[in-house]
Protein backbone atom coordinates (compact mmCIF):
# COMPACT_ATOMS: atom_id res chain seq x y z
CA UNK A 1 0.00 0.00 0.00
CA UNK A 2 1.51 3.13 -1.08
CA UNK A 3 2.48 5.51 1.67
CA UNK A 4 0.46 8.61 2.18
CA UNK A 5 2.07 11.85 0.90
CA UNK A 6 3.84 14.05 3.46
CA UNK A 7 2.33 17.39 4.34
CA UNK A 8 3.99 20.59 3.03
CA UNK A 9 4.50 21.73 6.59
CA UNK A 10 6.24 18.59 7.50
CA UNK A 11 8.52 18.87 4.47
CA UNK A 12 9.65 22.43 5.34
CA UNK A 13 9.98 21.86 9.02
CA UNK A 14 13.43 20.38 8.87
CA UNK A 15 14.82 23.50 7.02
CA UNK A 16 13.65 26.08 9.55
CA UNK A 17 16.58 25.81 11.90
CA UNK A 18 19.11 26.34 9.10
CA UNK A 19 17.32 29.46 7.84
CA UNK A 20 17.22 30.92 11.32
CA UNK A 21 20.93 30.38 11.69
CA UNK A 22 21.65 32.03 8.34
CA UNK A 23 19.43 34.96 9.22
CA UNK A 24 21.19 35.44 12.55
CA UNK A 25 24.57 35.28 10.85
CA UNK A 26 23.49 37.93 8.34
CA UNK A 27 22.35 40.25 11.09
CA UNK A 28 25.62 39.81 12.95
CA UNK A 29 27.62 40.58 9.80
CA UNK A 30 25.63 43.72 9.12
CA UNK A 31 26.17 44.88 12.71
CA UNK A 32 29.92 44.40 12.45
CA UNK A 33 30.00 46.36 9.19
CA UNK A 34 28.08 49.26 10.78
CA UNK A 35 30.45 49.41 13.74
CA UNK A 36 33.48 49.55 11.40
CA UNK A 37 31.95 52.29 9.22
CA UNK A 38 30.99 54.66 12.05
CA UNK A 39 34.06 53.94 14.19
CA UNK A 40 32.22 54.82 17.40
CA UNK A 41 34.71 55.72 20.15
CA UNK A 42 34.23 54.02 23.43
CA UNK A 43 32.75 56.19 26.20
CA UNK A 44 35.47 57.45 28.52
CA UNK A 45 34.68 57.61 32.16
CA UNK A 46 35.36 61.06 33.73
CA UNK A 47 35.83 61.94 37.36
CA UNK A 48 34.37 65.10 39.01
CA UNK A 49 35.83 66.63 42.14
CA UNK A 50 33.26 67.64 44.71
CA UNK A 51 33.96 70.05 47.59
CA UNK A 52 31.73 69.71 50.59
CA UNK A 53 30.62 73.02 52.17
CA UNK A 54 28.70 73.90 55.28
CA UNK A 55 25.38 75.73 55.13
CA UNK A 56 27.06 78.96 56.33
CA UNK A 57 29.66 78.78 53.54
CA UNK A 58 26.99 78.09 50.94
CA UNK A 59 24.90 81.02 52.20
CA UNK A 60 27.91 83.34 52.07
CA UNK A 61 28.61 82.31 48.47
CA UNK A 62 25.02 82.73 47.32
CA UNK A 63 24.33 85.98 49.21
CA UNK A 64 24.21 89.00 46.79
CA UNK A 65 27.21 91.30 47.11
CA UNK A 66 26.65 94.98 48.02
CA UNK A 67 27.25 97.43 45.16
CA UNK A 68 30.78 98.88 44.93
CA UNK A 69 30.72 102.61 45.80
CA UNK A 70 31.80 104.95 43.00
CA UNK A 71 35.22 106.61 43.55
CA UNK A 72 35.07 110.12 44.95
CA UNK A 73 35.76 112.81 42.37
CA UNK A 74 39.26 114.25 42.56
CA UNK A 75 40.07 117.91 42.19
CA UNK A 76 41.46 118.76 38.76
CA UNK A 77 45.21 119.27 38.67
CA UNK A 78 46.07 122.73 37.34
CA UNK A 79 48.21 122.67 34.24
CA UNK A 80 51.03 124.70 35.77
CA UNK A 81 54.65 123.72 35.32
CA UNK A 82 56.66 123.51 38.55
CA UNK A 83 59.14 126.33 39.12
CA UNK A 84 62.58 125.70 37.79
CA UNK A 85 65.15 125.25 40.51
CA UNK A 86 68.75 125.79 39.59
CA UNK A 87 70.96 122.86 40.57
CA UNK A 88 73.32 123.58 43.43
CA UNK A 89 76.64 124.93 42.32
CA UNK A 90 79.47 122.41 42.57
CA UNK A 91 81.51 122.80 45.62
CA UNK A 92 84.73 124.59 44.98
CA UNK A 93 87.78 124.07 47.12
CA UNK A 94 88.28 126.93 49.53
CA UNK A 95 91.22 129.17 48.83
CA UNK A 96 93.98 128.91 51.38
CA UNK A 97 93.63 131.55 54.05
CA UNK A 98 96.23 134.29 53.85
CA UNK A 99 98.93 134.18 56.43
CA UNK A 100 98.18 136.47 59.39
CA UNK A 101 100.16 139.71 59.43
CA UNK A 102 103.35 139.73 61.42
CA UNK A 103 102.83 141.31 64.84
CA UNK A 104 104.44 144.59 65.82
CA UNK A 105 107.33 144.00 68.23
CA UNK A 106 108.08 145.99 71.37
CA UNK A 107 110.35 148.30 69.39
CA UNK A 108 107.38 149.31 67.23
CA UNK A 109 108.75 147.42 64.23
CA UNK A 110 107.26 144.56 62.23
CA UNK A 111 109.64 141.58 61.95
CA UNK A 112 108.38 139.33 59.12
CA UNK A 113 109.46 135.67 59.30
CA UNK A 114 110.33 135.29 55.61
CA UNK A 115 112.06 137.43 53.03
CA UNK A 116 110.36 138.35 49.75
CA UNK A 117 112.86 140.28 47.60
CA UNK A 118 114.18 137.14 45.89
CA UNK A 119 110.66 136.16 44.92
CA UNK A 120 110.08 139.63 43.50
CA UNK A 121 113.28 139.44 41.47
CA UNK A 122 112.31 135.98 40.17
CA UNK A 123 109.19 137.44 38.58
CA UNK A 124 109.62 137.92 34.80
CA UNK A 125 108.50 141.53 35.20
CA UNK A 126 111.62 142.20 37.28
CA UNK A 127 113.97 141.09 34.50
CA UNK A 128 115.37 144.60 33.93
CA UNK A 129 115.92 145.25 37.65
CA UNK A 130 117.67 141.90 38.06
CA UNK A 131 119.97 142.65 35.12
CA UNK A 132 120.77 146.12 36.50
CA UNK A 133 121.76 145.10 40.02
CA UNK A 134 125.25 143.72 39.23
CA UNK A 135 126.19 147.00 37.51
CA UNK A 136 125.38 149.13 40.57
CA UNK A 137 127.85 150.22 43.23
CA UNK A 138 127.64 148.15 46.46
CA UNK A 139 125.79 150.84 48.44
CA UNK A 140 123.31 151.43 45.61
CA UNK A 141 122.77 147.70 45.21
CA UNK A 142 122.03 147.38 48.93
CA UNK A 143 119.56 150.25 48.73
CA UNK A 144 117.75 148.71 45.75
CA UNK A 145 117.52 145.26 47.36
CA UNK A 146 116.22 146.75 50.62
CA UNK A 147 113.69 148.86 48.67
CA UNK A 148 112.37 145.75 46.92
CA UNK A 149 112.12 143.96 50.25
CA UNK A 150 110.25 146.89 51.78
CA UNK A 151 107.63 146.95 49.00
CA UNK A 152 107.04 143.19 49.24
CA UNK A 153 106.78 143.18 53.03
CA UNK A 154 104.43 146.18 53.25
CA UNK A 155 102.09 144.64 50.66
CA UNK A 156 102.14 141.29 52.44
CA UNK A 157 101.56 142.88 55.84
CA UNK A 158 98.66 145.15 54.85
CA UNK A 159 96.84 144.34 51.62
CA UNK A 160 95.25 147.79 51.45
CA UNK A 161 98.72 149.09 50.53
CA UNK A 162 100.04 148.71 46.99
CA UNK A 163 103.56 150.16 47.18
CA UNK A 164 105.19 150.85 43.84
CA UNK A 165 108.16 152.97 44.89
CA UNK A 166 110.46 153.35 47.92
CA UNK A 167 112.91 156.15 48.66
CA UNK A 168 115.29 155.25 51.47
CA UNK A 169 116.49 158.86 52.12
CA UNK A 170 113.28 160.94 51.66
CA UNK A 171 113.16 162.44 55.16
CA UNK A 172 116.62 161.54 56.50
CA UNK A 173 119.86 159.95 55.39
CA UNK A 174 120.58 156.22 55.52
CA UNK A 175 123.29 154.41 57.47
CA UNK A 176 125.12 151.30 56.24
CA UNK A 177 126.96 149.45 58.99
CA UNK A 178 128.59 146.27 57.73
CA UNK A 179 125.71 144.29 56.23
CA UNK A 180 122.88 146.30 57.84
CA UNK A 181 121.24 149.27 56.17
CA UNK A 182 119.22 151.49 58.50
CA UNK A 183 116.77 154.04 57.09
CA UNK A 184 115.01 156.19 59.68
CA UNK A 185 113.47 158.65 57.18
CA UNK A 186 112.38 156.54 54.23
CA UNK A 187 109.08 156.84 52.34
CA UNK A 188 106.97 154.68 50.07
CA UNK A 189 104.23 155.46 47.57
CA UNK A 190 100.90 153.55 47.42
CA UNK A 191 97.88 154.50 45.30
CA UNK A 192 99.53 157.82 44.44
CA UNK A 193 100.03 158.75 48.08
CA UNK A 194 103.27 158.88 50.04
CA UNK A 195 103.75 157.47 53.55
CA UNK A 196 106.59 157.69 56.02
CA UNK A 197 108.70 154.56 56.57
CA UNK A 198 111.62 153.37 58.60
CA UNK A 199 113.37 150.03 58.29
CA UNK A 200 116.45 147.99 59.13
CA UNK A 201 117.66 145.69 56.35
CA UNK A 202 120.28 142.96 56.80
CA UNK A 203 122.01 141.42 53.77
CA UNK A 204 124.13 138.36 53.09
CA UNK A 205 127.94 138.75 53.20
CA UNK A 206 128.09 139.08 49.40
CA UNK A 207 125.36 141.76 49.53
CA UNK A 208 123.22 139.88 47.00
CA UNK A 209 120.18 138.95 49.08
CA UNK A 210 118.25 140.12 52.15
CA UNK A 211 118.45 137.85 55.19
CA UNK A 212 116.48 139.90 57.76
CA UNK A 213 114.13 142.87 57.63
CA UNK A 214 112.16 145.00 60.10
CA UNK A 215 109.97 148.00 59.28
CA UNK A 216 107.47 150.51 60.59
CA UNK A 217 104.87 152.33 58.47
CA UNK A 218 104.40 155.98 59.41
CA UNK A 219 101.77 158.60 58.72
CA UNK A 220 100.84 159.92 55.27
CA UNK A 221 103.17 162.67 54.07
CA UNK A 222 101.25 165.91 53.24
CA UNK A 223 101.00 166.54 49.55
CA UNK A 224 102.45 170.07 49.83
CA UNK A 225 105.74 168.54 50.98
CA UNK A 226 106.17 166.10 48.12
CA UNK A 227 107.96 168.47 45.77
CA UNK A 228 110.39 169.70 48.43
CA UNK A 229 111.21 166.12 49.41
CA UNK A 230 111.61 164.98 45.81
CA UNK A 231 108.63 162.63 45.97
CA UNK A 232 106.95 162.45 42.55
CA UNK A 233 103.22 161.89 42.29
CA UNK A 234 103.72 159.50 39.35
CA UNK A 235 106.62 157.57 37.84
Amino acid sequence: MPSAPRSRAATLAPGLPAAAILHAALIAWLASVAIQQFDIAPFAEQSVEVELQTSEQFEALTRPQPPTPAPAPTAPVPDIAPPLVAPPAPATPAAPAPSPPAPVAADGMVHPPRMLSQRVLADPRSRDALAMLPRLAPDERVEQLCGLEAMGQIRDWQHSFEPDRVTAYALAGTKLSGQVLTAEGAAFRSRQRWYGLRFACTLSPDLKRVTAFAFHVGDPIPRDRWEALGLPAVH
